[in-house]
């Protein structure tokens, strides 16, 4: 009988310092973007080149490490009709994100498609996201989620690499990063830097260092509202709205007065107390900083982010 179970769950942000020593903040964000926490995969990165020089090495090239990893990768942890999952994968990699929308990308019956997703969350391959603001109770029946690829590598390689695999073998290396490179500041954003802010605000919470004490961090949408970090604590009636911008400039005014205007469509009640966070690459700008006092919110750049959550290793 087994007298315990431990999952070995990859390395956290906070650990690629030791991986890339030379890299600053942005650059491992990026590379975490790109292939997580698993320290092989880390261990080919070569902080004295670029990102971009390292994608190129492992990934767009015919030889490189990482051409046939994803096939093996499945292959080695699902025996049977790899096909559909791969396909499964390319879908949700493509922005389908309900079963519907999976469905229709295959041409397959959503219901078809339960037991292939059902085993891709069991691997931890792919992940089903609910709102968080979804009472409890209903979280498990609530069909208002939505599937991601919950592998950074191969969320990467799905979306950027498998789509274009005729210019890899045709070694059309400095054509496809063209084409990589056009949209991967916003994959970085919308992928690593997001669930790092959400991360951050666990860890916070962990600390007892935000103004409430979520039991739930996660986001939310719905049809008139989307927030990228969401915690929330039901008993207390208390909410943090949170929002990233991973832009090269510093964040503005507009974005904080945004996010605030957005809270009367997203907190449960006209009672609950709403807090606000801003998380961004670059920093705030005076007047995004001025508006975010105004609320009591807290302003989160990138260093401090980093800062935070290399510190949570050793708490």
């Amino acid at each position: 009988r087994f007298t315990a179970q431990l999952p070995v769950a990859p390395l956290p942000f906070g650990a690629l310092h030791d991986f890339l020593p030379r890299y600053g903040a942005a650059e491992r964000v990026a590379a975490y973007a790109v292939v997580g926490g698993i320290p092989a995969y880390l261990e080919q990165f070569d902080d004295g080149e670029t990102i971009g020089a390292n994608l190129k090495r492992l990934f767009i090239r015919r030889t490189g490490m990482f051409h046939s990893e994803p096939f093996l990768l499945i292959g080695d942890m699902i025996r049977r009709e790899t096909q559909t999952y791969e396909a499964v994968l390319r879908a949700i990699a493509g922005g389908r994100r309900t079963p519907q929308e999976i469905g229709a990308a295959l041409d397959l019956p959503s219901s078809y498609l339960s037991p292939y997703l059902k085993q891709l969350e069991t691997l931890r391959l792919v992940e089903r996201r609910i709102p968080a603001t979804v009472p409890v109770e209903q979280r498990r029946t609530s069909r208002n989620s939505r599937y991601h690829l919950a592998d950074p590598y191969l969320r990467f390689y799905f979306r950027f690499i498998a789509p274009n695999l005729d210019l890899v073998e045709q070694e059309l290396t400095d054509l496809l990063w063209e084409r990589i490179s056009d949209q991967f500041r916003a994959f970085v954003g919308l992928t690593a830097f997001e669930a790092l802010c959400r991360e951050w605000t666990l860890v916070q919470a962990r600390s007892r260092r935000l103004p409430m004490t979520p039991e739930l961090v996660g986001s939310h949408w719905s049809a008139d509202a989307q927030v990228d970090v969401v915690a929330i604590n039901w008993l207390e009636r208390a909410i943090l709205l949170g929002e990233c911008k991973w832009g090269a400039e510093p964040t503005d005014r507009a974005v904080v007065r945004e996010l605030i205007e957005k809270a009367p469509k997203v907190a449960p009640g006209p009672e609950w107390r709403v807090h606000y966070a801003f998380f961004a690459r670059a920093g705030f700008t005076d007047a995004a900083r001025a508006e975010a006092e105004t609320v009591g919110g807290l302003l989160v750049d990138l260093t401090r982010l980093d800062t935070d959550l290399r510190a949570a290793l050793s708490a």
